[in-house]
């Protein structure tokens, strides 16, 4: 008799990110092995930033925050295919990063179907008076992430993060 598994459903989930004030890119760059994680994702304080998110096939969202704070995401499209999310990540009152310091994004995604998603993403903080350092690196189009769920557990495990 062959033993029950729990089903396991996989999808995708894509994080876009540009400046509010004028659609400008956001940055990444790659740090090889000098940090725990091989890229990070460049910020500046006091500004704010157009975030999309877009999970395929479908996911509807209860809530969502970064490191905390409340990003209310407001529902763009849903469909059979595809649902996508706008919403807004504000870094006014942060503080900038140390030089050779990284901190971490934590991205958590709460599902009317009771799983949650959370990924932290290594961050570097940029004073308003640096707008050189920000812009160095790779132009970001988006982080994909591979994601997995099983029934009887209420987390999502990504699997792989990709940056574009």
């Amino acid at each position: 008799m062959a033993s029950a598994r729990p089903e396991e459903r996989n999808f995708k989930a894509v994080l876009s990110m540009t400046r509010s004030d004028d659609s400008s890119p956001v940055f990444f760059k790659v740090d090889g092995e000098r940090f725990k994680e091989s890229r990070t994702l460049k910020l500046q304080v006091d500004t704010s930033y157009k975030v999309g998110l877009e999970f395929r096939p479908p996911m509807i969202l209860s809530d969502a925050t970064i490191s905390g704070s409340s990003i209310k995401p407001e529902i763009k499209k849903n469909d059979h295919s595809c649902t996508s999310y706008d919403c807004t990540l504000s870094t006014h009152g942060m503080s900038s990063s140390k030089s050779k310091d990284r901190s971490y994004m934590v991205l958590c995604l709460k599902f009317t179907d009771q799983h949650e998603m959370t990924i932290q993403i290594q961050t570097k903080l940029y004073s308003q008076k640096d707008k050189n350092h920000v812009m160095w690196g790779s132009c970001l189009k988006s982080l994909d992430f591979e994601c997995k769920m099983k029934d009887g557990q209420n987390f999502v495990d990504v699997q792989k993060i990709n940056f574009r």
